[in-house]
């Protein structure tokens, strides 16, 4: 008979569980309504009910609450004390406003791609953007609307991000988030089809030149049209999304 010890092997201890599903629930509620915004299934001034999105989802109050937090923060939805939670609106002067820091954005990051070399990797990272882009307007009116919607924001985000700040490209990104909602409630009255896409074309022909000139003038020109045709449709809806 040995002498050595018994090995007893015990189960190690449980480690807790960390609240992986709730985090997983809020962000797709989250998704969820902010696509709804964004698609117009939830419209401007529409007053956004807790319990009844709890109940379409099949989800407790608590992530629909939190995404509802996330959401005002973005400015997506306004939540008024003792009121309830409605649809963020926007007016003509909000559009006017958020499309001129929007210019002011845009052609910093234009100015550092070209100062730092960057053009060719802008070049490639807005091939697939643009390719959505031509697949959803390939006549003169659009066949996709949402998608062209995706590719558009695509191929500015990829502008703005390759500056290499990520407190401007976060600060643009929510800031696109309302000039993508002002289109979205429009559709394709928003833009004739070939028209937008022969303004991204020209602002592609700019980059290639490598003139800062070019550049600046095609990117300030397709801004404004795009800003004129949506603050003329708000125009036409008593100056108010």
């Amino acid at each position: 008979m040995s002498d050595s010890p018994r090995v007893v092997n015990r189960p190690a201890p449980e480690s807790p569980l960390l609240p992986l599903e709730q985090h997983d629930l809020t962000e797709q509620t989250y998704q969820v309504l902010k696509e709804r915004i964004l698609h117009r299934q939830l419209k401007p001034g529409a007053r956004v009910s807790v319990d009844d999105i709890a109940q379409q989802l099949r989800v407790s109050r608590t992530p629909v609450t939190a995404a509802l937090k996330r959401l005002a923060i973005e400015g997506l939805v306004e939540i008024i004390p003792r009121r309830g939670t409605f649809v963020s609106s926007l007016t003509a002067r909000d559009v006017e406003e958020l499309f001129v820091v929007r210019a002011v954005i845009e052609l910093y990051a234009a100015r550092c791609i070209l100062r730092d070399g960057k053009t060719d990797e802008f070049l490639r990272r807005i091939d697939g953007p643009m390719a959505k882009m031509r697949q959803a307007s390939e006549t003169d009116e659009y066949t996709d609307y949402p998608a062209f919607m995706e590719g558009d924001r695509d191929f500015h985000l990829a502008l703005v991000d390759l500056t290499g700040n990520s407190r401007l490209a976060v600060v643009y990104a929510e800031l696109n988030v309302h000039i993508q909602v002002s289109r979205a409630h429009y559709l394709n009255t928003v833009e004739d089809a070939m028209q937008a896409l022969r303004e991204h074309e020209a602002v592609i022909a700019a980059f290639r030149s490598r003139d800062p000139q070019a550049v600046e003038e095609a990117l300030e020109l397709h801004i404004s049209n795009v800003k004129d045709r949506i603050v003329e449709l708000l125009s036409g809806h008593g100056g108010r999304l």
